[in-house]
């Protein structure tokens, strides 16, 4: 149901996409991100995910011993199939997990209707 088209940038927050009855969710850990510095775009049949984790180091010379977590901007995409509708996604983020939630839309394939002749 979805594709995850991200391109190699310096941070790449990881991220999981879970289905429940109702909607589709992408969930990406983005810990000391603020929700003012994470942008959401729908463009199309794709949602990009943008933004940058700053550096929480102190400014000037630091020497490093050891440096794993990353930081620096952040892009991911993922390409949406199926009947969702993007025009009502939202998101929230909380405890440094962004949470966007695609609502799904009723399956019209594969259901039985009687479609009705009339004479002229």
């Amino acid at each position: 149901m979805l594709l995850d088209l991200s391109a190699e940038t310096a941070h790449r927050p990881p991220s999981d996409v879970t289905e429940v009855d109702d909607s589709v969710r992408i969930l990406l850990e983005l810990p000391g991100v603020p929700a003012e510095a994470v942008q959401i775009w729908v463009r199309g049949d794709r949602i990009e995910v943008t933004g940058e984790k700053p550096p929480d180091f102190p400014k000037g010379e630091t020497s490093f011993l050891c440096l794993e977590r990353s930081f620096g901007k952040f892009c991911r995409m993922f390409e949406v199939a199926g009947p969702v509708n993007l025009g009502k996604i939202s998101a929230r983020q909380k405890d440094g997990v962004l949470t966007i939630t695609i609502p799904k839309m009723a399956e019209r394939r594969g259901k039985e209707r009687r479609v009705p002749v009339t004479e002229e």
